[in-house]
This record gives C-alpha cells, sequence and structure tokens, in this order.
C-alpha cells in the first residue's frame, strides 16, 4: 500500500506531460455562419504546432480514435470523417462541437492542415449536419 501510494506523485507528474489533444464539446452553442468561421480562425493551434504535414494523418487517426469514446454520436461522426475521406488525409482535429449554425444542427469540425513539406499551420471548419451527416459547408483559414 505504501509503495503504491508513493506511486501517485509520478502518476500525477506524468499525467500532467501529455501533449492536449482533441477538443470534444458535445452540447455546444448557437452560431450563424460568420460567427463559426470565427471561432475556427481564432482556434489555437499549439497542440500541433510542431507536426509536420506528413505526420498528420497518424495524428488524425489517433483524433478520430479519440472522438469515438465518446459516444455514439461521436463515433458515427468519426466513421463519417473516415469514410468520407482518404486516410492519408495530411489534416488533424482540433475542436469538434455538436451546436447549431443559422437554426440547423450541426457538428462543427475544426481541424488544422498544412503546406507540402511544412508544418500544420492552418485551419479548416466542416460544418457537417448531424442527422445525415453529409457536408452542408467548409471554410479554410490560412
Amino acid at each position: 500500500m505504501i509503495a503504491l501510494l508513493a506511486l501517485l506523485p509520478l502518476l500525477a507528474l506524468g499525467a500532467g506531460c501529455s501533449k492536449p489533444g482533441l477538443e470534444y464539446i458535445p452540447t455546444g452553442g448557437t452560431y450563424t455562419m460568420d460567427e463559426a468561421q470565427a471561432a475556427a480562425a481564432s482556434t489555437n493551434l499549439e497542440s500541433v504546432k510542431d507536426v509536420r504535414t506528413a505526420d498528420a494523418p497518424a495524428l488524425r487517426t489517433e483524433r478520430l480514435e479519440q472522438l469515438r469514446t465518446n459516444g455514439p454520436e461521436a463515433s458515427a461522426l468519426a466513421d463519417a470523417l473516415t469514410k468520407d475521406f482518404p486516410s492519408e488525409t495530411a489534416a488533424v482535429p482540433l475542436r469538434i462541437e455538436s451546436g447549431t449554425i443559422d437554426g440547423a444542427e450541426c457538428w462543427l469540425v475544426i481541424e488544422a492542415w498544412g503546406d507540402e513539406d511544412g508544418v500544420l499551420s492552418h485551419k479548416r471548419l466542416w460544418v457537417i449536419n448531424r442527422t445525415t451527416l453529409e457536408i452542408i459547408g467548409s471554410s479554410s483559414f490560412r
């Protein structure tokens, strides 16, 4: 028991060193398209600042696996993102939010992408219908 208690500070220290992952917001806000685009444009790239574009597909896979752990709706979205985009897609989800845009219930998917031979330095917003999982809007930000 004492040995286990001695390990607790080390476990806490290790937990604090993990790189931030996907931001998942299951009950998000109500936005206009302009507000959603502004949110995407201002999203922080800190969690992917050193990720090379060539390494993005592997991190994308990890983030979609993380998304799947958030229940059936999030898992269905991850499946749609996996099915509709090739596995070598060089873009990494940063924030996924269930919200309303201009009256439509949507998933807001904000991802980072980069230029070939560069790092993930740009952002993209996908607006996906929550019921049909069809893409109903997108915007890119350089």
